[in-house]
């Protein structure tokens, strides 16, 4: 779910020009604003040390790179510029500079127009995975897929009809939990608890979902369902502040603890299962610029958190919150992440804030410590689309390619089409 990521990065703040010392004391989201203010003030050089200084600390950012270059190229720092290029261009992602006005300067120059053609061969198709099922549905705004195995069916939440639908072995969908059940609007995150039986889910009131009204706008909830029946078992609402908040995406432990982000909020929430049970704040608001899909550690003592506009964050469990950036590869770009899933000691991710779009699998270190390598399984294919949400079943990684996303407008409305594609479930083999 990408939905007002960018914004919560770009959003401008009346900051004075930083120094290298005051930056200390900011984090990565923080000196990205700065970055962004001192743009729009025409401060070149603060908004360099700005970026300078997330790029450092989070061991890479992407973004950055692409900042830094162009701001260099205004400073006449050819060197500079073809340095933040090169690096940009071992991310994987692409960018058209060899048409980009902002490095006209350097078209003759023989390093940038090799640089140019390998960031503009990084938007090429990668193309692994197969088709599982076709959905036939143009207006579901698919947003997550679970695994019910006992069942031997697919869960699939729709952002814009607020429903959950079920898809058999034989591809058939129908309506497990209708929309506007236990007082709900659009459908985000889906997590199972096999052991107690249990479908959790997250639903918020938002112009993306067709009954929306606007006196909701805001609201958003936790859901607990039987897992068999989809029977309705408890509803968990976040409190009511006056701004808009998302509960979107789901981890649970293997103890029946939940752990939640919320997209728009910043924070990330935890619920322990028992009668008087209630969201407990494990990672303060505003922390996160759009927390996205969180995935617990081999051991269940840390939880990783795929944050849209800085990276991979790991919050230790044992210490209510506290947590690090990820160490990675610099070239690794681990922004635009929505769906982030552990299978044996890898991190499947899927990116739909990049360009292009792709899934891609990071080795970890043997402690889980560090991702120590990277590649991409999927890219640019016409069936990916914009992907978002997927699920390990075996050796398999099922995904959602076409979720539809692309056709919601900044205003939050889903525009849909007669020749619009239906969402389709990919298959990748994780061998």
């Amino acid at each position: 779910m990408r939905r007002a990521a960018a914004a919560i990065i770009f959003a401008g703040l009346a900051l004075a020009s930083p120094s290298l010392a005051n930056l200390q004391d900011q984090t990565p989201l923080d000196r990205l604003r700065t970055a962004r203010a001192c743009l729009a003030g025409h401060d070149l050089q603060g908004a360099r040390n700005a970026f300078e200084e997330v790029d450092r600390e989070l061991g890479g950012h992407a973004g950055s790179m692409s900042a830094l270059a162009s701001i260099a190229t205004r400073q006449a720092d050819d060197r500079a510029a073809l340095l933040w290029l090169d690096r940009l261009a071992s991310t994987g992602l692409s960018r058209p500079v060899a048409k980009d006005s902002s490095f006209r300067r350097l078209r003759a120059n023989a390093q940038f127009q090799s640089i140019a053609k390998r960031l503009q061969a990084n938007g090429e198709p990668i193309a692994n995975a197969t088709v599982a099922f076709r959905l036939s549905d143009a207006e579901l705004l698919a947003e997550d897929i679970v695994w019910d195995a006992p069942r031997k069916r697919f869960l699939i939440s729709s952002v814009h009809q607020g429903k959950i639908i079920a898809l058999s072995e034989a591809g058939a969908a129908t309506d497990f939990v209708p929309a506007g059940a236990l007082d709900s609007w659009s459908m985000y995150g889906l997590a199972i608890d096999a052991k107690h039986n249990r479908l959790w889910a997250t639903t918020a009131a938002g112009p993306e979902y067709s009954g929306y009204a606007a006196a909701d706008s805001g609201r958003s909830a936790l859901l607990a369902y039987d897992l068999k029946s989809g029977k309705p078992l408890a509803r968990y609402e976040l409190t009511r502040d006056g701004k808009r908040h998302v509960l979107g995406d789901i981890a649970v432990g293997a103890d029946g603890t939940v752990y939640v982000t919320d997209s728009i909020g910043g924070g990330l929430y935890r619920l322990a299962w028992s009668k008087t049970a209630t969201l407990d704040t494990l990672v303060a608001p505003r922390t996160f610029g759009s927390p996205q899909m969180p995935a617990l550690t081999a051991d269940g003592r840390g939880l990783f958190v795929a944050d849209y506009p800085q990276g991979i964050y790991v919050v230790d469990l044992a210490h209510h919150g506290a947590g690090r950036w990820i160490a990675k590869p610099h070239s690794l770009a681990a922004t635009g992440l929505d769906g982030l899933y552990v299978y044996e000691n890898r991190l499947i991710g899927i990116q739909n804030g990049t360009n292009p779009h792709r899934v891609l699998e990071m080795q970890l270190a043997p402690d889980s410590a560090q991702i120590v390598d990277w590649h991409v399984l999927e890219q640019a294919t016409p069936d990916l689309g914009e992907p978002n949400h997927g699920v390990v079943v075996g050796r398999d990684f099922y995904f959602i390619g076409n979720s539809g996303w692309d056709r919601v407008g900044d205003d939050g409305t889903f525009k849909t089409a007669a020749d619009d594609k239906a969402p389709v479930l990919l298959k990748l083999r994780l061998d």
